[in-house]
């Protein structure tokens, strides 16, 4: 796993409540805000958390969505961590990462996907 970011809670919650912090790979650089959707009719698929940044007049923009994972292997089993996906028109196509907890920081990872045996 790349690590290509890192994100620091700042809500008054708990500490994936707001998140924000530098993701940056080859290409693509951007300071971003992970803020947990509370919304209590939510469907159980719908994302956790939306992701947003500013454009290039200083707008907030959301970009992506998050959801909530809990690790069910290993030695972390039961820690939580975010899935998060960024897309845009200009991108060839989205970016997939994770957030998890690391001391009292957000480490964003990235992996390629591999392919599943037929």
């Amino acid at each position: 796993m790349s690590r290509i970011g890192t994100l620091k809670p700042t809500g008054p919650h708990d500490f994936w409540s707001d998140l924000r912090g530098q993701v940056r790979t080859l290409s693509f650089k951007a300071d971003l805000r992970i803020e947990a959707i509370r919304d209590p009719n939510a469907h159980p698929d719908a994302p956790s958390h939306r992701v947003s940044m500013r454009d290039l007049e200083g707008e907030p923009m959301e970009i992506g969505s998050a959801w909530s994972k809990t690790i069910n292997r290993g030695s972390n089993s039961g820690d939580v961590f975010l899935s998060v996906t960024l897309d845009d028109p200009s991108f060839a196509h989205p970016l997939n990462f994770a957030v998890f907890k690391e001391g009292e920081i957000g480490v964003a990872t990235w992996r390629r996907r591999q392919e599943q045996a037929a």
